[in-house]
């Protein structure tokens, strides 16, 4: 039996993961992400009219999974290794096709169906929730298992693929945090036990911080820097705004907590945050609606804000736009489409990091540059990455032992990082593969 591998997506750079793994004659994939930025921008210049799908391939915004098209009937399942947009937000446009079961933890199942709500889109497949450290079987040759594993938002999972010839892990993102805000911390034992059995075949797993040494940080260490600013920002005659991404819902969870010590209401203002925390809501991850005001839609906002306004030391704000990226809150208020006037005294916490492509970069340096003269205090950097590095990964590789190592989400040089790691762990020229958008590779022949 045959098990071929095709790199659809995700492996030139860190965006719109997909893999395809054929085993004898069924395939499974692996994630079905977006490219934010290729699609922010595309959405922006052209609002006229609806892209097809094939031109937002062209675009870069999808996979172009139409290097699959042979293996279309053959696909069982499609399953989805955690909640973040360029791992599932292509599901909406390329799903449909594949006519398969759609499987994820609940939570990422939940945020995919809170999406596809939002946009009115019915998709034929089934959705399949599996907990964590637990499997599924999808035929006579083929389980999934979805293994705990941390990283920047709920419920996220190192999928393994067990086959008649060996077990496929996919390892797109992680980090080793055993301190968690919220949810388990990652399961060393069940990845060291089939390490054990050494019937690993390959292991695909991130690059992003491949370059960098040491180990990331647990999120108990960006909690433990946001008390630390906001103690010092905190004065009752300034606002706060407080930006962090969507789905980081442990980071929420902080910075709620401390707003309240600070005696200032927690307000969350956005339509994509309120959802991810809705879906987090609907399986009992949270009570976030309990504990802090959520402001969704915009004549809400227009009246929440004009309130914050009047009495700005009495909230603290949670929203978005660290990235400075079009249409989240604080750019809609840097710009003058919602009503807050920023003064000067006012606190803005960029509890996140920038997402290190040029477009994001120039955003966020010019949304600095617009607050600075406006005598904003800017805290920067108030976070932790939810992306392992050299020595997490080094970790990681010891833990399962594979035959084969497919470094992906990565320039080039992150994941040459991650090979020179591999080659002083042992591992030689041919064991390790290296793999482009597009390429197809033969595990077992």
């Amino acid at each position: 039996m045959e098990i071929e591998l095709c790199a659809v997506s995700g492996y030139n750079n860190v965006t719109k993961n997909m893999t395809a793994i054929r085993i004898g004659e069924e395939v499974i994939i692996l994630d079905m992400g977006v490219n934010i930025e290729a699609l922010v921008n595309q959405e922006s210049e052209d609002k006229t009219r609806t892209l097809s799908v094939h031109e937002m391939i062209d675009n870069g915004a999808l996979p172009d999974d139409r290097v699959i098209s042979e293996w279309y009937d053959k696909v069982k399942a499609i399953v989805l290794g955690h909640c973040h947009l360029d791992h599932i937000a292509a599901v909406r446009y390329l799903a449909a096709k594949y006519r398969c079961q759609i499987i994820g933890s609940p939570y990422t199942i939940e945020v995919l169906k809170t999406l596809l709500e939002d946009d009115e889109i019915k998709l034929p497949n089934k959705f399949v929730k599996v907990e964590l450290d637990d499997n599924i079987k999808i035929s006579d040759n083929i389980k999934i298992e979805l293994i705990s594993m941390s990283h920047s938002t709920l419920q996220c999972a190192v999928i393994a693929v067990h086959t008649s010839k060996g077990i496929i892990i996919y390892a797109n993102d992680f980090k080793f945090d055993d301190i968690p805000i919220l949810g388990d911390k990652p399961n060393y034992k069940r990845l060291k036990k089939i390490g054990e059995t050494g019937n690993v075949l390959a292991l695909i797993i991130e690059s992003m911080y491949a370059h960098v040494e040491g180990k990331t940080p647990s999120e108990n260490y960006a909690r433990e820097l946001m008390k630390n600013v906001l103690e010092e920002a905190d004065n009752k005659k300034n606002a706060i705004f407080l930006t962090t991404f969507s789905s980081q819902i442990a980071r929420i969870k902080s910075a709620i907590e401390f707003s309240k010590q600070l005696n200032r209401k927690p307000v969350i203002i956005g339509r994509s945050m309120s959802k991810y925390i809705e879906a987090a809501e609907k399986i009992n991850l949270i009570k976030f609606s309990k504990q802090a005001e959520i402001v969704k839609y915009g004549g809400h906002r227009r009246k929440k804000l004009s309130q914050i306004e009047q009495d700005r030391g009495k909230y603290l704000v949670i929203c978005t736009g660290g990235q400075g990226e079009p249409g989240s809150i604080l750019d809609k208020i840097i710009r003058g489409n919602l009503h807050f006037n920023f003064r000067e005294g006012d606190v803005i916490i960029f509890s996140n990091s920038v997402i290190p492509v040029p477009t994001n970069m120039e955003r966020r340096k010019n949304l600095e540059l617009v607050l600075k003269e406006k005598g904003i205090k800017i805290y920067t950097n108030v976070h932790a990455s939810g992306h392992g590095r050299a020595e997490d990964l080094r970790h990681f590789i010891d833990l399962v032992k594979p035959k084969y190592l497919i470094p992906s989400q990565g320039e080039k040089f992150q994941e040459d990082a991650l090979a020179k790691i591999a080659k002083q762990e042992g591992y030689t020229n041919d064991k390790i593969i290296m793999v482009k958008d597009g390429d197809f590779v033969k595990l077992v022949e």
